[in-house]
């Protein structure tokens, strides 16, 4: 049966907030009059209020508003370099947005040279100032030991603060935190307070987690129908994990009558995703003709598809495959 899902581990994308902040005297009214020029996509006449504000008045918001505008490339050519620039100066002056998308910038070498660790760094300066985004990021970073050493306690406080303000991958990767008792003590109890909404959201990876615990019996009495009724809603998403486990419950008869031919389904629909057990179990079953009609080659094919993504058991039945070799490139005459 499949262990738990992979924590969810993109960076959330830039932040570009466009909403006008109250009417107030001097430069407020003057930043807040190039917000609107922004949502009317007058950007030319934006550019020509945020510039004076920016470099004379030295408003980290007007810096933002600039860098920003240089990364989409509105109202100016797009220029990432120019973007950093302005975002260092606006993180410099407190702006917690600025640091979030300079870091961004960072993470991908996008105007600067790529560097995990001032990403790191700059993610954790935005969270501290309470952006959940960032306090989502710089947990993952610390989860991964991506610009910093690898710290599952740090990731577990930023998940933490990111889910208390209803960030949902924070309150995913928190769950499998507690399950796995990783930098939190361990409770399935907390685990599954934190699953069960998501999952009532639809989010297959909570589905899928949720229904391990089901079918294992931790943290809640051990049920095979609800564990089958939440694979069966990651499977319907793509989730090839859930859907060979799926196919594995027809085939032993777990919260189901059993099925072979059932459990064939299922299994291909695993296997056609690329998932190594689904290959090779598939590969097995047209080898014995369990729910299928016997067919050697088609079960070595499987059996080879598993096998060149190092599944053992499939490498044990047919073999490591071939180690390619470079070719050499012709020279052009």
């Amino acid at each position: 049966m499949s262990a738990r899902g992979i924590l969810a581990a993109s960076l959330l994308v830039s932040i570009g907030l466009w909403g006008a902040g109250p009417a107030l005297a001097g430069p407020e009214d003057e930043l807040k009059k190039a917000r609107e020029e922004i949502q009317n996509k007058n950007y030319a006449a934006a550019i020509e209020i945020l510039r004076p504000l920016a470099e004379k008045e030295g408003m980290h918001q007007a810096q933002y508003h600039l860098g920003l505008m240089y990364e989409d490339g509105e109202g100016v050519p797009k220029d990432d370099k120019i973007a950093a620039q302005w975002y260092q100066r606006a993180a410099d002056g407190g702006g917690k947005h600025a640091a979030y998308n300079l870091a961004l910038l960072y993470a991908k070498g996008h105007g600067v040279p790529q560097s995990n660790e001032k990403a790191f760094a700059l993610f954790e300066k935005a969270a501290e100032q309470g952006l959940a985004d960032a306090q989502y990021n710089a947990g993952l970073m610390a989860l991964s030991g991506a610009g910093t050493r690898k710290d599952f306690a740090t990731a577990a406080k930023w998940f933490e603060k990111a889910a208390a303000q209803g960030n949902d991958d924070a309150r995913y990767n928190l769950a499998l935190l507690y399950l796995d008792g990783q930098g939190v003590e361990k409770s399935e109890k907390k685990a599954l307070e934190l699953l069960q909404p998501l999952a009532a959201k639809g989010l297959p990876d909570a589905e899928f987690n949720l229904g391990v615990m089901y079918l294992a019996g931790e943290g809640v009495p051990r049920d095979a129908r609800q564990a089958l009724d939440l694979f069966k809603k990651a499977a319907d998403k793509g989730y090839p994990e859930a859907a060979y486990n799926v196919g594995m419950m027809y085939m032993n008869g777990e919260g189901v009558a059993r099925s072979p031919e059932q459990a064939v389904t299922w299994i291909t629909r695993a296997a056609e995703k690329g998932y190594p057990p689904a290959q090779y179990n598939l590969g097995m079953m047209y080898e014995r003709g369990t729910g299928v009609t016997r067919n050697h080659r088609t079960a070595t094919s499987w059996l080879q598809k598993a096998a060149a993504q190092g599944d053992k058991e499939a490498i044990a039945r047919v073999g490591a495959p071939p180690k390619q070799t470079a070719e050499r490139k012709k020279g052009k005459g």
